[in-house]
C-alpha cells in the first residue's frame, strides 16, 4: 500500500468514527486498551544484560517444573545416544592393517605374526 491508500483508509475510519454511539465507542476502546496489554511491549536490554543467565533466560523463557523435567530428559537422551554413537563407530572400525602390509610387501615380518 501507498500513502495515498492509507491516508483514504484514515479518512473512511475518521467518518465512519462520528457516526457511532457513545457506548460503542467506549467499548471499542477498552476492547483496543486490553489487547495492547496483551500484545505487551518489547523490551531492549544493554549487550551484556544477558552475562549471567542461563540460555533459556536470556531468550526469555523461564521454565520450571514438568518444563525444566522434560528439558533435562531431552539433554540426557542426547547425551546418551551421543555416548552410544561414539561407541558404535569405534567396534566398527576397520583396524589399521597398513603397517602389516607394508612389511609384507617389504617381506620384513615381525615375529609375533609368526606365533600363533
Amino acid at each position: 500500500m501507498n500513502n495515498l491508500d492509507l491516508l483514504k483508509i484514515k479518512q473512511l475510519l475518521n467518518r465512519s468514527l462520528t457516526r457511532m454511539d457513545r457506548p460503542t465507542l467506549e467499548r471499542l476502546r477498552d476492547s483496543r486498551a486490553q489487547a495492547l496489554a496483551q500484545y505487551g511491549v518489547r523490551r531492549t536490554a544493554p549487550a551484556f544484560a544477558w552475562a549471567g543467565k542461563t540460555p533459556w533466560q536470556t531468550l526469555g523463557h523461564t521454565f520450571s517444573g514438568p518444563q525444566k523435567t522434560h528439558l533435562w530428559a531431552v539433554a540426557i537422551l542426547f547425551i546418551i545416544f551421543l555416548f552410544g554413537a561414539t561407541l558404535y563407530s569405534q567396534q566398527t572400525a576397520e583396524p589399521d592393517t597398513t603397517d602389516v602390509d607394508i612389511a609384507i610387501l617389504t617381506d620384513e615380518l615381525p615375529i609375533h605374526v609368526y606365533l600363533d
